[in-house]
């Protein structure tokens, strides 16, 4: 289809049956805005705003938006590129000297920017080793950020999304400004834009007015109050309302904020050295939706999240912020355009076919696929999380969700190949799928190990036949049960925040020297044996 014929409308029914199952007056809910050319014809809130205060949600109430806030940090940034004061392609030590040279050099902002930049995440890191819910300052994510001696990808040879390179970017914009980000927003971005409600707010254990509260879901399925404990900045600090993100987006149509230049570099994909196209520019996303080209950014919180879409060849606009976890608010997102455009494309095949389970795994690179059956459909654990899959007529598996790129070659109606070839960015894995077999007495290995550019000590005790690894790191700890996989591999599950998502892997030295640990963000960051 072309988007030059395509005419949307908005049936305000339509969209309230998306959203009935959140038309609820004791449960927090999800707020919604859509608009065509630029004005808003859809603006409603479901559930509600605090469960305490039984206060209802309304799109004028401010939400956390999560990684939305990353095209707005780009911005700032490109702002100063314009004012003379920086560049895209500035190397990051121009800005953060304290990055060691043996991981930063040759990497540029405009990598950082785009998640290109093979560094390590330092939210990630400090989730895996110290757990969750501890205090840690922006300077604390920054000196974790900067002290790593190992890097995940050569820059600019794959994509992996990172939370760490936005709080580089983030001290970047306040060490060239001499302000703090919050007020840099405030007077370049949101003040220009009338966007008197939004603001970046780094913790969530302060007081701000008109705010919903989040709401995660604990390990019975309750809903509970859990805050992450660090500051967050660039990387997803922001809270705004539904009237003010329509706003915003109406603008990105026609700028008056930035340059032709500037919103050029921020909407164009960068591709790797391979040829191959990231599909994400500088904190967007570029891409189609049933033939549908789209622009686009989400965002997850603990207790909630956002999807920010567009589809400028028609002019539609669309914003969805939910205060609960365990919604899928790009779908949502998703249905709404499946509502509002006529003649798009056929949606994504899926054709039926056997199913796939079991853990792959390559022990040259350390990539791990995990692939899974839960009610008749085709999972895949990949990156930290688990994600619906959906299968092309050529038999080869993909991630349902946008900006996760994976594609699987597997033997048609086999449920259990031997191998499998499974391709990120454009770079293939041959990964074999592993069979735990007896497994190995681990006695031998417990004690005490080191990751000097974490500050972690890591203890591995063995009671029994159970492994039990607790990560003792700067600001708290983290205890995961390991679990013999196969060949030199364990995975680790957390004993105390599983229904968090957070684990990993664990490769343990053949001659029992240390291990690396690998989780959604981090690959092999290496733990070496103490005499102490």
């Amino acid at each position: 289809m072309s988007d030059a014929v395509a005419v949307p409308s908005v049936d305000p029914a339509k969209i309230d049956e998306i959203f009935a199952t959140y038309d609820t007056s004791h449960a927090p809910g999800v707020a919604v805005g859509i608009a065509l050319g630029g004005k808003p014809l859809y603006r409603k809130a479901f559930g509600l705003a605090n469960l305490e205060q039984n206060q209802t949600l309304s799109p004028s109430i401010r939400m956390r938006i999560g990684s939305t806030t990353k095209h707005f940090a780009a911005l700032a940034y490109m702002l100063l590129v314009e004012d003379g004061l920086a560049s895209l392609d500035d190397p990051v030590r121009k800005h953060i000297p304290e990055m060691s040279p043996a991981v930063a050099d040759g990497v540029t902002v405009r990598q950082l920017m785009s998640h290109t930049s093979g560094l390590r995440c330092s939210l990630d890191l400090s989730m895996q080793l110290n757990g969750l819910g501890h205090y840690m300052s922006h300077a604390d994510t920054l000196d974790l950020f900067a002290a790593q001696d190992g890097i995940n990808f050569e820059p600019g040879t794959s994509w992996s999304y990172n939370n760490g390179g936005y709080t580089a970017l983030s001290v970047a914009i306040e060490r060239l400004t001499g302000q703090r980000l919050e007020d840099v927003l405030r007077e370049r971005i949101f003040e220009p834009l009338g966007m008197t409600d939004t603001l970046l707010r780094r913790v969530d254990t302060d007081f701000v007015p008109n705010s919903a509260t989040l709401h995660m879901l604990g390990k019975d399925g309750a809903f509970t109050k859990e805050y992450l404990g660090m500051e967050v900045s660039g990387e997803g600090g922001m809270a705004s309302t539904i009237d003010d993100m329509l706003l915003w987006m109406a603008h990105m149509d026609r700028p008056v904020v930035g340059t032709v230049e500037t919103w050029a570099a921020m909407t164009t994909p960068v591709i790797l050295k391979n040829g191959y196209s990231t599909r994400y520019a500088l904190g967007l996303s570029v891409g189609e939706y049933r033939g549908l080209a789209t622009l686009e950014h989400g965002g997850t919180v603990m207790g909630g999240g956002c999807q920010m879409i567009k589809a400028p060849g028609v002019g539609l606009d669309i914003i969805v912020i939910t205060n609960r976890a365990g919604v899928d608010v790009m779908s949502l997102a998703d249905r709404i355009i499946d509502a509002c455009v006529p003649d798009l494309g056929p949606p994504l095949e899926d054709v039926q076919e056997t199913n796939i389970t079991g853990l792959y795994y390559d022990p040259a690179t350390g990539s791990t696929l995990q692939l899974l059956e839960h009610g008749g459909r085709q999972l895949i654990g990949m990156g930290g999380a688990t994600l619906p899959a959906r299968r092309d007529a050529a038999g080869r598996l993909h991630s349902v969700y946008r900006i996760f790129d994976a594609v699987i070659d597997a033997p048609a109606g086999d449920p259990a190949p031997a191998q499998l070839t499974y391709s990120q960015w454009g770079t293939p894995d041959v990964l074999a799928r592993l069979e735990p077999g007896p497994q190995p007495d681990m006695t031998d290995r417990a004690g005490l190990y080191v990751s000097a550019s974490t500050g972690t000590d890591a203890v591995l005790a063995v009671e029994g036949d159970q492994p039990t690894l607790t990560f003792k790191g700067r600001w708290n700890t983290a205890r995961y049960g390991l679990t013999y996989a196969g060949a030199s591999l364990w995975r680790a599950t957390s004993v105390d925040m599983a229904h968090f998502g957070l684990g990993g892997f664990v490769e343990f030295d053949a001659d029992g020297g240390g291990f690396a640990f690998s989780a959604g963000r981090t690959r092999r960051l290496r733990f070496e044996r103490s005499q102490a």
